[in-house]
Order: C-alpha cells, then sequence, then structure tokens
C-alpha cells in the first residue's frame, strides 16, 4: 500500500511541474509564482504522505513505525526542493529577459 501512496504523490509532482511548465509556455503563469506554490505545499505533501504511511504500517511486524515519519519528511524535502528549482528558474529567465530588453541588438 505504501507503494502505491509513493507513486500517486510523484506522479502528482510531476503532474504539476508539467502543468507549470505548460502554462508557462502560455504566458498565463509565472514561473516564479509555480515555485512558491509548490514550496508552500511541500509540507502539506510530507505532512500528509507520512500520515498515510503511519496509517497504512503493518504493526505486525514489530517495528515502530519511526520509517513512515522519515519518508514524509523525505517526500516534503524533495517536494520544496523541487519548487525551490522552479522558482530559481523564473528568477533566471526573469533576469535574463531583463538583460535581453536592456540591451537590444544592434
Amino acid at each position: 500500500m505504501d507503494i502505491l501512496i509513493l507513486c500517486f504523490i510523484i506522479a502528482i509532482i510531476i503532474l504539476l511541474n508539467i502543468a507549470a511548465f505548460f502554462l508557462h509556455k502560455k504566458g498565463k503563469l509565472n514561473l516564479i509564482l509555480s515555485g512558491v506554490a509548490l514550496m508552500i505545499l511541500a509540507p502539506v505533501l510530507g505532512f500528509l504522505s507520512g500520515a498515510l504511511f503511519y496509517q497504512f504500517y503493518d504493526w505486525s511486524s514489530g517495528g515502530t513505525g519511526e520509517g513512515a515519519g522519515i519518508g514524509g519528511a523525505v517526500i516534503g524535502i524533495v517536494t520544496l526542493l523541487n519548487g525551490a528549482l522552479i522558482f530559481g528558474l523564473g528568477i533566471i529567465g526573469k533576469i535574463l529577459k531583463m538583460i535581453k530588453t536592456k540591451n537590444p541588438p544592434v
């Protein structure tokens, strides 16, 4: 069950990335805003996945379930870094756009 949850959350993150770049190409969404939105969603996805992992933990194996919390934290950190990467790409794109428009070709 935990593999299904992990695949579902990874699919959500990939779909958010695809939607962000697709909407950016159409000019409807700024990459900076998309990165900020992903960074805001990171703790929510991390806590949600950790709670789901903990809920579906197999208690008959004799463990205490720390792995569920660690898995949720890793997913949250990966989502946060993904959002920071998109945010950084948006800032770099804005800077390059400003440099291009400031120095027009002769």
